[in-house]
């Protein structure tokens, strides 16, 4: 029985404690309500008004909340999907910056005609075969039993120089910031799309690619030092102005490139086209060209004048924090390309095709970079390298990095977004008839003026500004942006302040342990209750 009294005893204390926490909680809630800074809570609280306006002013604060939190999600979901915002740089980039466009120059003719003669009447076979890849529309599938493993690299690259334009016979007169130069020495033959074609101001091979081909046959020659140059690091300050690639000295034509080029008319045999000319691409210096696809057309008996415009693009490093997914560029650093050293998005666009054209045709097409034991495509299999590039064009920008399957190959997805640092060049084209009858300089004119107006095309590459703005890819919204803008937001639906946020961590629990504490620490005067004595007379002196 003594037992039983004792374990009721405790759970009596212990519910008394229990009552008190709940009191002590409730008063603390009580006070919070009455003395917090947020707006419409200090009514809740107030026990002076009747329970129809507390219940009005629970209300109005719990739409508050919910629209503030509205705006927030709304804020949140911006800073996360749209975190970068392109804006124009208040310092303007000058020339020394930047190099001189790379210049690509082709002529259309795609075999000269005294050489196609030449291979026609001899009987080497291959060579008759390559011709007719060069200049036929369509594979005539019967030639190909003759001999079919026997085009290779070397194959392809000694029968191009063979048949094509030296860039000698090509380039009449360079001229470059106002000195007459030797063209062979300024430009570089190269191999592209359109067969053998001549180059200027590109960088060295081995900063343009990590295990390049040996292209000893085409004797590329460099005006000064090449250097390791990418639009990412830039030009070391200390580095000389003729190290390649090249920069400009100044604005106008003076400052600039101009040719002289020779189409030699007579000389062609079948063209990429229908006209006769030149096709010329401007381009950045770390990149191969495709002339095919991005080319302008220069016109024999014209002068032609390419004003040229930079489109230069940098970055914040502070971007480099955001997803690749979501800022939707690379740095240097980032991104790796299986042959080129330099990443730029149209590097990546003709890896990824020759990695396309490899896995669904087992052979890649010339000009692409290619391993050394990689077959080359030929004309029948341009139905299947169209059908790769298709295929390649759709995973273009898939961010995922996956893997795809087309004919049950697996191909990795291109992922080829633009690089956060990069330099293109846009251009103004302006043309004009070359008349004969005018008095023109010499040192353009090759042979005679009447070949002159006929064959040949002179050609002014320059700017006309000294100073260009560039892009800069920077942060919408940093932490601190979307920090201020939360708090803008709660402070005007409810007042919310860092210092609200105080009051309610203090509230919930130093205030509420503080107050059980000390209760629980006041000593409290209890008084035993004795059971009355039936033998003993009670006296209640008010009872009558």
């Amino acid at each position: 029985m003594v037992d039983n009294c004792r374990y009721l005893d405790v759970r009596k204390s212990e519910s008394i404690k229990q009552s008190l926490k709940n009191l002590e909680i409730k008063a603390a809630l009580e006070q919070y309500c009455t003395n917090t800074s947020l707006h419409g809570l200090r009514y809740v609280g107030d026990s002076n008004l009747t329970i129809a306006e507390r219940v009005f002013w629970m209300i109005a604060f719990t739409l508050a909340v919910l629209v503030a939190s509205y705006f927030i999600w709304l804020l949140y979901r911006k800073w996360v999907t749209t975190p970068i915002i392109i804006s124009l740089s208040p310092e303007p980039v000058p020339l020394d910056e930047f190099p001189f466009p790379s210049v690509t120059v082709c002529n259309m003719n795609n075999a000269k005609k005294s050489e196609a003669a030449r291979i026609n009447a001899g009987k080497d076979n291959r060579k008759k075969l390559l011709l007719e890849d060069r200049c036929s529309t369509e594979a005539n599938f019967t030639a190909y039993d003759l001999d079919e493993s026997t085009i290779t690299w070397d194959n392809m690259l000694h029968f191009t120089i063979n048949v094509s334009q030296s860039c000698g016979e090509m380039l009449h007169m360079c001229q470059w910031h106002g000195n007459i130069n030797d063209c062979e020495k300024l430009f570089n033959p190269t191999m592209t799309d359109e067969g053998l074609c001549c180059n200027f101001n590109s960088v060295h091979k081995k900063y343009l690619f990590y295990n390049p081909q040996d292209w000893s046959d085409l004797n590329n020659t460099f005006p000064s030092n090449s250097i390791d140059w990418n639009p990412e690091t830039g030009y070391d300050v200390k580095m000389l102005n003729e190290s390649m690639p090249l920069r400009p000295y100044g604005a106008g034509q003076s400052y600039g490139l101009t040719l002289s080029l020779d189409a030699d008319i007579a000389e062609y045999y079948c063209s990429s086209t229908a006209s006769v000319g030149f096709k010329m691409l401007l381009h950045n210096p770390v990149e191969t060209p495709k002339i095919a696809e991005y080319a302008f057309a220069i016109t024999p008996g014209e002068e032609t004048r390419i004003i040229v415009t930079p489109r230069i693009s940098t970055a914040s490093k502070s971007i480099i924090s955001i997803p690749q997914r979501k800022r939707k560029c690379f740095f240097t650093s980032e991104r790796k390309l299986r042959y080129y050293r330099t990443y730029t998005q149209r590097n990546c666009v003709l890896e990824c095709e020759a990695n396309f054209t490899q896995k669904m045709c087992h052979c890649v097409q010339y000009y692409m970079p290619q391993s050394s034991n990689t077959p080359i495509c030929e004309k029948k299999d341009d139905q299947c390298a169209t059908a790769a590039r298709r295929a390649m064009e759709v995973k273009l920008y898939d961010d995922d990095n996956g893997i795809i399957f087309i004919n049950a190959s697996e191909i990795q997805s291109c992922n080829c977004y633009p690089g956060c640092f990069e330099i293109n060049y846009n251009v103004e084209i302006s043309q004009s008839k070359i008349d004969p009858s005018f008095r023109i300089g010499d040192y353009y004119v090759k042979k005679d003026k009447e070949y002159f107006s006929k064959n040949m095309a002179v050609v002014h590459v320059f700017f006309v500004e000294s100073q260009f703005t560039k892009y800069v890819k920077n942060e919408l919204f940093g932490f601190a942006e979307f920090l201020s803008s939360t708090g803008g937001l709660l402070g005007l639906f409810m007042g919310f302040s860092f210092m609200s946020l105080v009051e309610i961590g203090y509230f919930i629990t130093l205030r509420i342990c503080c107050r059980i504490f000390t209760n629980n620490q006041t000593p409290r005067n209890i008084f035993p209750v004795r059971p009355l004595d039936p033998n003993k007379n009670v006296v209640y002196p008010f009872v009558q």
